[in-house]
């Protein structure tokens, strides 16, 4: 039932929202950044620093150093492959993927990112809803943090979380294509200024 009027509810909300851009590419490197445990990558891009990618991410810059094997916290490469550690738990909300940021409709962002970039739980939740056909966004996840916050995660290629699953802060649960990600904040049925919630840039 609610997961139900959860789906009635972004129906609704979501239909007014304006369209998603398509993705930029970015050049990629064929080389692990680190070994594979959890946790997803991050593609460096221009201006970006260190600090600025571990505080996006919930992260020490020291435990994101280490995870990469860095030893110059200073010499990143546009372009550069990342891994990003699963961030300790925590009741923020923190971006759900990198990449080119815009608005999207009235309250949500839209993430523009290369194809295969995954997306992240911005808080641990319940996935309330996985869908394949949410009309006017495709694919798209809603997680219920069972305090009255809900995330919606729409405009994705690939579902990675089914219904009633339990995700972490930071595990992944789909991944995009050639669309922007629209990612939105709503406390029940009131969307929220996603941009002022989550981790300035």
């Amino acid at each position: 039932m609610r997961a139900a009027l959860l789906s009635a509810v972004l129906l609704t909300g979501l239909a007014g929202c304006e369209t998603i851009p398509e993705a930029s590419s970015a050049p990629r490197s064929s080389r692990p950044a680190a070994p594979a445990f959890q946790g997803s990558y991050h593609y460096v891009q221009r201006g970006e620093t260190l600090w600025r990618i571990a505080r996006s991410y919930g992260l020490e810059v020291n435990a994101l150093a280490r995870a990469n094997r860095l030893r110059d916290a200073s010499a990143l490469r546009v372009g550069q492959k990342l891994f990003i550690p699963v961030p300790a738990e925590s009741q923020a909300f923190f971006w759900p993927a990198r990449g080119r940021v815009g608005r999207s409709g009235s309250s949500g962002v839209s993430i523009s990112a290369p194809p295969g970039s995954l997306v992240r739980a911005s808080r641990s939740g319940r996935v309330a809803v996985a869908t394949h056909r949410l009309s006017g966004w495709g694919k798209a996840v809603v997680l219920d943090h069972l305090d009255g916050y809900l995330t919606v995660y729409a405009g994705l290629d690939q579902l990675l979380a089914a219904p009633g699953a339990n995700l972490r802060q930071g595990v992944p649960l789909g991944s995009l294509g050639n669309r922007a990600l629209h990612f939105e904040i709503r406390y029940g049925t009131t969307s929220r200024d996603t941009l002022a919630l989550l981790p300035g840039e």
